[in-house]
């Protein structure tokens, strides 16, 4: 196993390059080469190799392959917005049907790639929740997570509700994301932690709370951790299979879902869930239907909106680990992931719109600042 040294060796000078190399380093994150060849390609064939860059990673697979292709449709007034050069996939669903799907050829795209999810994979993990809600094995979201985990007892987890942990409001997690990388380098096992990947070490990394729960919302991967923990102690099973079981395989008997695990089998909750794009965007379709059902499902949903909290972001809110955007007057689920992953929902024009891009600052705008996504989700709702 391969591991990363950063060739400092004096301390004054070390520190100057290193804050150099760090800084680049973030930006560079964001940068679409990088991106693509870190955080998306490797996802395409990692559920055969086990691994990500040097790195070993367990990976769990649920289901078939997807057998039915679906063909690119191109509109010129949806071009204006996905006709990228970083846009590697779109499809856009309105009432129940697909109008638009752009794959990117160059990069050998198309309707049956697997695509990392990013941080679209949290609402995943908030369905597999809600199913457990609706068949009884949470009796209410107002229970103490310890009340059902044996493993959430000993840390500062215990005493806190479910509610707050799926809307990121627990109290527990340090304010402007400190220890979010590190937390999720022990979940997954890179970095130092390879081959000991634990979601619960990485849970109990963190040794008190920061503030009264209920209070601040602060988005941190520590929050999606803890309800990976939940799930996996009250029933036996990987967040990653009952999202399978409970929700994917009602909105689609074909198509094959991997999502990343640590050693235990617990799944690493904050990201990695891969789909295929028409999968992303009919998991959308399976919410708006649930709402617009009133099922317990749907239920669970519409309360994730109506209960969102406040965030840093001006004008957004955050419900059961989605984003609850103000979409043409609507508070809209919008899952969103690092690089400019979108799943938008309007239930009241029954459109599904999904993004997959490897840079938030394509020429259709920086879709994560102020107004820009919402703006830009309005006009193809209309």
């Amino acid at each position: 196993m391969k591991h990363l040294h950063h060739p400092f060796v004096f301390a004054a000078a070390a520190l100057f390059f290193l804050g150099i190399f760090i800084s680049t380093e973030t930006l560079a994150d964001h940068g679409p080469e990088k991106m693509w060849h870190r955080q998306i390609k490797p996802f395409f064939t990692a559920h055969d190799t086990g691994t990500i860059g040097p790195f070993k990673i367990n990976i769990e697979s649920f289901g078939k392959e997807q057998s039915r292709e679906v063909k690119q449709i191109k509109e010129q007034n949806f071009d204006k917005f996905f006709d990228d050069k970083y846009n590697l996939a779109a499809i856009v669903r309105k009432n129940n049907k697909t109008v638009y799907a752009r794959f990117d050829d160059d990069k050998k795209i198309n309707s049956q790639t697997p695509l990392q999810g990013m941080s679209m994979s949290k609402t995943a993990l908030g369905a597999a929740v809600g199913s457990l809600v609706c068949d009884g094995s949470i009796k209410s979201l107002d229970d103490e997570i310890g009340l059902y985990s044996v493993g959430l007892r000993d840390t500062p987890y215990s005493k806190i509700l479910i509610r707050n942990i799926l809307q990121m409001n627990s109290g527990v997690t340090p304010l402007n994301r400190e220890d979010v990388r590190l937390a999720s380098r022990m979940a997954i096992g890179m970095g130092k932690f390879a081959g000991k990947a634990d979601v619960l070490a990485a849970v109990r990394h963190f040794k008190g709370t920061t503030r009264k729960q209920g209070k601040q919302h602060n988005y941190h991967a520590a929050d999606s951790f803890a309800l990976s923990v939940l799930i996996f102690e009250l029933t036996g099973k990987s967040a990653a299979q009952i999202f399978y079981e409970n929700i994917v395989k009602q909105f689609g008997p074909d198509g094959k879902i991997h999502w990343a695990a640590d050693n235990m089998g617990r799944t690493v909750s904050q990201a990695r869930l891969v789909m295929t794009a028409p999968q992303w965007n009919a998991f959308g379709q399976f919410i708006i239907d649930e709402i617009k059902s009133e099922s317990c499902m749907g239920k669970f949903f519409k309360e994730g909106i109506s209960s969102s909290v406040p965030t840093s972001r001006k004008n957004v809110k955050y419900g059961f680990q989605f984003w609850v955007y103000n979409v043409d007057g609507e508070s809209a689920i919008t899952m969103t992931g690092h690089g400019g992953f979108f799943n938008i929902l309007s239930v009241e024009k029954n459109t599904v719109i999904s993004i997959f891009s490897v840079d938030e600052k394509y020429k259709a705008g920086n879709l994560f600042s102020d107004g820009v996504l919402s703006r830009f989700a309005s006009e193809i709702v209309r």
